[in-house]
């Protein structure tokens, strides 16, 4: 069964050490900073961030498990450990979205006598916003090239936390003009965001836990690259099961009774090569070949 490259398993590592580093970074940043300057909308982001890195570097142990390869205990890999690192993201910012509703809900309003203090909020969120919308791109593209999970949550992770950032300027600056409960509602609608992000990711998680087929039409494709194999009567059968980035992929064929077994196996060979070159998530085909116009098998 092939998988990763060491190459791709050092680049994702990497992008996953990356994001580890700059949002613990930017958790204690913003938490220290709200502290002084006793804002909740920057405190709710630095809550963000570190849950970002909690997750971080769950995504980065799960990323390098899910390399292994297949062993007598996991005869298909290690390729779901990703989405149970991914589902405990979810549960993560679901959890941490309800605890920052509920604390905008019932805190103080806070008051900015001393302006600096103001600015500074401002200021580590708008580097946040910054160094997170670059995170993003950087994981975003990493994750669709290795079909990572893991990677595509840190990506979303990092999305979300440059628009809570966004929120907190808009937040701070509202209070700074007196604006009651301006702040307060900036940190709700970024408990918000991070519940949201939440869900998505877990069920994404979900749907890969649960082996749902990640594009609909995945099925009518290979069907229709069979189709094309020299010697193949027809397709009878397909299914394609998840394991985590990667598919597995078994089918049953029909070919000419009359052919030796063989001429048969020569023919679901092929097929197995097509479907591979031309849908590269696919690691392991099993065809079974049928005679045409009959229910015995060969």
């Amino acid at each position: 069964m092939k998988g990763r490259t060491p190459k791709h398993q050092a680049r994702g590592s990497r992008v996953h050490f990356i994001g580890l580093g700059v949002n613990m970074a930017l958790a204690a940043i913003k938490l220290l900073g709200g502290l002084w300057a006793g804002s909740p909308a920057l405190l709710a982001d630095g809550v963000h961030s570190l849950s970002d890195g909690v997750t971080s570097l769950a995504g980065l142990l799960s990323f390098r498990w899910a390399g292994k390869p297949a062993d007598e205990d996991h005869h298909y890999g290690h390729g779901k450990a990703e989405a149970l690192a991914a589902a405990l993201v979810g549960l993560v910012l679901v959890t941490a979205g309800v605890l920052l509703i509920i604390d905008a809900m019932v805190g103080e309003d806070p008051r900015y006598e001393e302006r600096s203090k103001g600015i500074l909020a401002m200021s580590i969120a708008g580097v946040s916003a910054v160094v997170n919308a670059w995170l993003h791109r950087l994981a975003a593209s990493t994750g669709r090239d290795l079909q990572s999970p893991s990677l595509m949550a840190l990506a979303r992770d990092c999305y979300s936390d440059a628009l809570a950032s966004g929120l907190v300027i808009i937040g701070v600056g509202c209070s700074m003009a007196n604006l009651p409960r301006a702040e307060n509602l900036a940190a709700g609608v970024i408990g918000g965001l991070i519940l949201l992000m939440g869900l998505k990711t877990l069920r994404g998680a979900t749907d890969i836990l649960m082996d749902r087929v990640p594009d609909p039409n995945l099925r009518a494709d290979i069907t229709a690259t069979v189709n094309l194999v020299e010697g193949v009567e027809g397709v009878e059968r397909v299914g394609i099961h998840p394991l985590g980035h990667q598919l597995r992929v078994d089918m049953e064929i029909s070919v000419d009774g009359d052919l030796s077994v063989r001429q048969g196996h020569v023919i679901a060979h092929k097929v197995e090569e097509s479907i591979i070159a031309s849908e590269t998530r696919v690691v392991e085909v099993a065809v079974h070949v049928n005679p045409k116009d009959s229910s015995s098998h060969q």
